[in-house]
């Protein structure tokens, strides 16, 4: 990917305030003019730019594309913290520093938390590289699911006028794993039952991801119709010193950056209140990259 492209793949992250501002005020918070800093995916190099202004003795910004690891220099650069900031080029789960770093600060969660590796890349380069007393940023994130009577490909379809006159019946029985989305409508999201814990990872300590399939008990809680399984993510920041500073994309809400994941059901099934599922989810969290399939089961409670 050239420069200009990473550029356009990062934009709408700056947008993204609570994004932003979560990060920012966590390392903001952390920081002493003793601490050493490695920013793991740095990307764009923002967030070793956060740890470097905010006094850090040093800092390095790790990065595997050798195309964002050049904009970050230029980016570092154009700050003035060349001095103060290393970028390597390199892969977060073999590198071995220089020296053992304090804190680390990752923003490698995908739309679900886990689906970019975060598990893999901090927990090694915490194993290799962060000091035993050492705090990683963020500190743990779970991945969400709920069931919903909302399906973005049901709905886009019925709602063109468009193609209206057309016949969407086999996109529409698509199964969850190629009929899937990443964008709600931006209104409120109500789900069918209550949501469920899928997976949760301690950053830097949770290094290998369970066996997929993960298997969750869901129940409803009002009548309905499913359409879909929808999930998300939470990540606390430091919740030792702030449990309040979160980075969630819960459904419906206007993102700049993370949505949320929808898999559709490809026959959807009408619920009542006390009825119970049984959901397998194959994350591919071993891979840099969504790989979902839904398989699951109604049982009456």
């Amino acid at each position: 990917m050239s420069l200009h492209g990473h550029a356009n793949a990062f934009s709408n992250m700056f947008q993204d305030n609570q994004r932003m501002q979560a990060y920012r005020t966590a390392i903001e918070k952390l920081v002493t003019p003793e601490s050493v800093v490695a920013d793991v995916g740095t990307g764009m190099g923002v967030l070793a730019l956060f740890a470097a202004r905010a006094g850090a003795r040093k800092v390095y910004a790790i990065e595997r594309v050798p195309e964002a690891a050049e904009l970050a220099r230029k980016n570092i650069a154009a700050n003035g913290y060349s001095d103060k900031i290393d970028v390597l080029v390199d892969d977060a789960e073999t590198i071995r520093l220089p020296e053992k770093v304090d804190i680390l600060v990752t923003e490698t969660m995908g739309t679900t938390g886990v689906d970019e590796q975060i598990q893999n890349l901090a927990g090694a380069f915490a194993r290799n590289n962060l000091k035993l007393d050492g705090i990683a940023v963020p500190h743990s994130v779970r991945s969400m699911i709920a069931p919903s009577d909302f399906s973005h490909l049901a709905h886009a379809l019925d709602s063109s006028l468009s193609i209206a006159d057309f016949d969407w019946s086999v996109l529409k029985a698509l199964p969850g794993d190629d009929n899937m989305s990443f964008r709600m409508p931006e209104t409120e999201f109500i789900p069918l039952g209550p949501p469920a814990i899928l997976d949760d990872v301690t950053v830097g300590l949770t290094e290998v991801p369970a066996a997929d399939p993960l298997r969750i008990n869901l129940t409803i809680d009002r009548p309905g119709i499913i359409r879909s399984f929808v999930m998300w993510f939470e990540a606390d920041m430091m919740p030792a010193l702030d449990p309040a500073l979160k980075i969630v994309n819960y459904p419906g809400q206007t993102r700049a950056s993370w949505s949320c994941g929808i898999f559709t059901v490809g026959a959807p099934v009408a619920v009542q209140a006390g009825d119970s599922l049984v959901v397998s989810v194959d994350t591919g969290r071993r891979q840099h990259s969504l790989n979902w399939s839904l398989r699951w089961m109604k049982n009456k409670s």
